[in-house]
């Protein structure tokens, strides 16, 4: 399975812009954690950037903001972190039978 960030933003000609960033296998569980906490909590989530040179200097980004989460339906973000944690269980069987073998 494959979860995807979306951010959405229109232009000044009412113009659709869209930004698709995939998140990797290993961070679900943790991203979907955090999106239920911040349901659950009813808290504002932070956005800021930083940027990271080749040396590893890190610089936070002048650009901050803070949204709010509505969940569209609550069964539905359930049944997805379930479908996470089940995929997460097989692929650690998988790896278990390998060291096994």
């Amino acid at each position: 399975m494959k979860l995807r960030l979306i951010l959405k933003t229109t232009t000044k000609k009412k113009k659709d812009v869209n930004l698709k960033i995939n998140i990797a296998p290993s961070k679900h569980i943790g991203f979907i954690n955090f999106i239920n906490l911040a349901l659950s909590q009813d808290s504002p989530i932070e956005l800021s950037f930083e940027k990271i040179s080749k040396t590893g200097e890190r610089e936070a980004s002048k650009i901050v903001g803070q949204f709010k989460l509505q969940g569209k339906a609550d069964s539905q973000l359930y049944e997805l972190e379930e479908q996470i944690q089940n995929e997460e269980r097989k692929r650690k069987k998988l790896q278990q039978k390998r060291k096994q073998h």
